[in-house]
């Protein structure tokens, strides 16, 4: 499926390219198909490094999707629960309309609110040294909250006719500013990131057992809940921060892969890498070729994962394991 979706995102467009015309490209030779320069520059520059970046990017969120529910064991949860989307929201938002700063600016402010969030909510839950994962949550719905009032404040501050839509639309999120250079910068993060998850998922195993299951198997449970929480918000913060907000594909992937495998996470882990991987190829693909002018590609992912999380609700019926 993650193959047949890349090659589909490589090929496909509003200029498409044969898979042919790929392999020529790749291997520098017209062996295969005749090769124009507009062909090369549009895939070398363009389309390969915004499909690979992309491929990261669903599998980075489809795995914190997996980390955070096995977590707070909730099939529910998403990677906007620790606050991280909100916080890159407001630091987008006081770099564009506070700040006036450039792109890559705007970036590095988001990325800064993701994890400025994220640290509030940790330090939040362990107010009065005492730690549980309902207080986490209450502590995401508060500075989540709090983030959500302070990009509406800016919008309200920012100017209609440049500001404003720049922010709206960075908000949508969208892939059309990625780079070689951005792809360099996230690929330590994603590799990393999703390496531990992929390694420690025995332990995801282990914590989603409880607190006093995880502690009697001999799991150091706060170490290991702060490290998985961590690593997930290092991973959705860096996509957020050079995408825009990429709603759904932390939700949806895991469900599906659950509801095929079942709810280990030695398979689960690394096939939700592969589904979310899937899935935003797809739907990036499909927002940068429906019309002239590109679709936000939330748009695309909300379409898709809404019937989606409907069916497997009809499916699955009383067999969701919910549960804080």
């Amino acid at each position: 499926m993650p193959l047949a979706a890349l090659i589909f995102s490589l090929s496909w467009g509003r200029y498409p390219l044969s898979f042919i015309k790929i392999l020529s490209i790749l291997f520098r030779t017209d062996a295969f198909a005749a090769v124009t320069t507009a062909d090369y520059n549009i895939f070398m520059n363009i389309r390969l490094p915004r499909t690979l970046f992309v491929f990261l990017s669903g599998g980075a969120i489809g795995l914190s999707g997996v980390s955070l529910q096995s977590l707070f064991r909730n099939p529910l949860v998403a990677p906007d629960i620790i606050g991280v989307s909100t916080g890159a929201s407001l630091g987008a938002a006081i770099g564009i309309v506070l700040l006036h700063t450039s792109a890559a600016g705007i970036q590095l402010c988001a990325f800064a609110g993701g994890i400025g969030a994220t640290l509030l909510v940790l330090q939040l839950s362990n107010i009065g040294g005492e730690h549980s994962l309902i207080r986490l949550v209450l502590a995401g719905v508060i500075i989540n909250a709090l983030a959500g009032a302070g990009v509406s404040l800016i919008k309200y501050m920012a100017d209609p006719l440049n500001e404003l839509p720049a922010l709206e639309f960075w908000l949508m999120g969208c892939f059309n500013v990625i780079t070689w250079k951005k792809l360099a910068a996230f690929l330590p993060i994603a590799v990393a990131g999703c390496s531990f998850i992929i390694l420690f998922r025995r332990q995801l195993n282990i914590l989603s057992l409880g607190d006093e299951e995880a502690a009697a198997l001999g799991t150091p449970v706060k170490k290991m809940r702060l490290l998985f929480i961590i690593t997930s918000t290092l991973l959705v913060a860096s996509v957020v921060s050079a995408a825009g907000i990429i709603s759904w594909i932390g939700l949806i992937a895991p469900h599906v892969i659950r509801l095929l495998f079942g709810n280990n996470n030695y398979k689960v882990a690394p096939l939700s890498f592969m589904c979310g991987a899937a899935l935003l190829l797809f739907a990036d693909t499909v927002a940068r070729s429906l019309s002239g002018n590109e679709i936000p590609v939330s748009i695309i992912t909300a379409v898709i994962g809404a019937p989606i999380l409907a069916q497997l609700m009809l499916r699955r019926n009383n067999d969701i394991w919910i549960g804080i």
